[in-house]
């Protein structure tokens, strides 16, 4: 039922090639077209466009995300400016490739103030802002709240995957709170137009999508939750439709990034820039503006691109520069979009990614650099660099774009090559061996890949109990890669959990020079308090606090200590602060403590009257 009205929607688009569909300059909408209409962005975290079925997989179970292609222009060849979720965020919300607004990275940068964001740019003109966020990732203590009264990221209902993963809410529950945050709204009889922006995070890893549609994509999980979005949409869709407020909403569908899925061997995203993670969809529906659904190949699109096309449409005011353009304008010849990725530097200590590409070629600088002729090696599977070294000009073109802003380990705060001391230290404690000295920001990520599974290999055995594996593992790759800061935090997790304290306090050292993070700060608190040394936990509480004052773990360590100490209130205290400033990642540990803390005043209450 659902694969044939997924290719009748597919095939019922025509295809714009060198724009004969739309104005003869080439122009798919005409400025102001929307003014005065609502505008919905839906972002879908972690999709593949190539996983649509309006993009052409037979396979996917999409019929609302492709009927509302059927009334829109689809973007053949779109493509995000980062791979990871916040940075890629933060640049579909201001126009700007990620060094022009600073957001490098997921959890340690936060989008500045003094930033214009399109919600703002709304907020201004009179429209009624919402957010409705489902991953921690995108937490308001990120500034992505910027411009929106309403910015919902409390999560009631959420999905915590485990270590190393976000606490999620599934978009069930995410799309509750917009349709009641609609009726509301209605009821209220709210006159001005509205400006939405709906973040579903369910196709990131793990794929795990709920009944029925566990049972249909057993075999592909990764497409069923696709297609539990999908159908989620569907109810928001109806809800517009039941409202009378569909027709006069314009509403756009892209994601921040797409998804490895063991292409170029990479399992996830984050650290390589191939299509697979960067290519995503990029749809601008409306059944009164484009009654007849495009095809739009004729040009590259970008997810800077929304901030500017949305304004031209719907008649904002300009405010400020912004690197993208407005792609339903003229295409332009030659364009190149900038791509990157830190990740693999700021995680791993391994090169940055960054890249230009065109609609039909891309150049990634890496240690090995790559160019591509993307119109006949789609997959990216024949390098060309060797034989067109200028790689048609796009090396030389990054270059002069990279000049312009700061150096990476300058970012980063990475010195470029290993002191003496920490040669020796990490000699004598046995992870350099051979060829492993190497300096940050040496090795290839796509030469890393095997090294990052068997990091997560790592991983899941610790989290399964299987601890011996697990530290075999990972001093495996800490003898191969010992500057790896991810790998040391990590580390720090396995011998944890396997009991063994002094090792796991070796490692978050190690990380922390490496890859310093409130979490790992906190960590070492802890190992210090239980040592009994409380001139270093205090001490790593204040470089916690430093890094993340919202890291509701510090308050959870500051609790820990008042119990010790007979401070049963200001204990109390510490963990309801823990519960109020960090409730989705903090808030089950310390509502924990709460209970255990409960469980301890009631048992000597017990002990006291008899």
């Amino acid at each position: 039922m659902f694969h044939s009205s997924v290719v009748k929607a597919f095939l019922g688009l025509s295809i714009v090639t060198a724009c004969g569909a739309c104005g003869s300059d080439g122009r798919l909408a005409e400025p102001g077209s929307a003014t005065g209409m609502n505008v919905l962005i839906v972002t879908i975290d972690t999709l593949r466009a190539d996983r649509l079925g309006c993009y052409g997989h037979t396979g996917a179970r999409t019929p609302t995300i492709d009927a509302l292609a059927e009334s829109g222009l689809l973007f053949e060849q779109a493509t995000t400016v980062s791979p990871i979720t916040l940075p890629s965020h933060a640049s579909i919300f201001t126009g700007l490739v990620v060094p022009n607004h600073g957001v490098r990275h997921n959890g340690t940068f936060k989008l500045s103030p003094d930033a214009t964001t399109l919600a703002e740019r709304f907020s201004a003109s009179g429209y009624d802002t919402a957010a409705f966020v489902s991953a921690f990732v995108l937490d308001r203590r990120y500034g992505l709240n910027q411009g929106f009264t309403d910015y919902d990221d409390r999560f009631e209902t959420t999905i915590d995957a485990g270590p190393g993963s976000y606490p999620e809410r599934p978009a069930d529950a995410v799309t509750a709170r917009v349709t009641d945050w609609l009726r509301a709204r209605a009821d209220a009889r709210r006159e001005s137009p509205f400006f939405v922006w709906v973040h579903y995070f369910d196709p990131h890893g793990p794929y795990e999508p709920p009944a029925p549609f566990a049972e249909s994509f057993s075999e592909a999980p990764y497409d069923g939750e696709i297609a539990f979005v999908d159908n989620e949409l569907a109810r928001l869709i109806d809800k517009l439709r039941d409202l009378a407020l569909l027709d006069d909403t314009l509403i756009l569908i892209t994601s921040d990034h797409g998804e490895g899925l063991g292409d170029h061997d990479e399992a996830t995203h984050a650290d390589l820039i191939y299509d697979s993670t960067m290519r995503v969809p990029w749809i601008l529906s409306n059944p009164r503006l484009f009654p007849n659904g495009n095809v739009v190949r004729d040009r590259l699109a970008a997810t800077i691109d929304i901030v500017p096309t949305l304004a031209a449409l719907t008649g904002l005011e300009p405010a400020g520069p912004v690197d993208g353009i407005d792609i339903t304008a003229a295409p332009v010849a030659g364009r190149a979009v900038y791509l990157e990725t830190l990740a693999p530097l700021l995680d791993y200590g391994w090169a940055p990614l960054y890249g230009l590409r065109r609609i039909d070629d891309k150049f990634i600088q890496a240690p090995q650099p790559e160019y591509y002729d993307l119109a006949s090696d789609r997959a990216e599977l024949d390098n060309l660099y060797e034989d067109r070294k200028d790689a048609g000009g796009l090396r030389a073109e990054l270059s002069a774009r990279l000049a312009d802003w700061p150096d990476a380990f300058e970012v980063a705060g990475i010195q470029k090559e290993l002191t003496r001391d920490e040669l020796e230290r990490l000699t004598s404690l046995g992870y350099v061996t051979g060829q492993a000295a190497l300096p940050p920001g040496t090795r290839d990520p796509k030469a890393m890949m095997p090294v990052w599974h068997r990091i997560n290999e790592a991983g899941r055995l610790s989290v399964r109990g299987e601890h011996a594996g697990a530290i075999v593992a990972i001093r495996e790759v800490l003898q191969l890669d010992p500057t790896d800061g991810k790998a040391w935090s990590i580390a720090m997790q396995i011998y944890d959990r396997a009991g063994q304290s002094t090792e796991a306090e070796t490692c978050a050292r190690r990380a922390l020079q490496l890859r310093p993070t409130s979490g790992v700060w906190v960590n070492l608190a802890r190992f210090a308090l239980n040592r009994g040394d409380l001139a270093t936990f205090e001490g790593a509480l204040a470089e916690a606090q430093r890094l993340d004052p919202q890291n509701g773990g510090i308050h959870i360590g500051h609790g820990h200590a008042d119990a010790l100490q007979g401070r049963y209130d200001e204990a109390r205290k510490e963990f309801e602060t823990a519960l109020r400033i960090d409730p989705v990642r903090s808030g089950p540990a310390a509502r924990e403590q709460l209970r255990r803390l409960d469980a301890l005043l009631e048992s000597r209450a017990d002990d006291t009257k008899q």
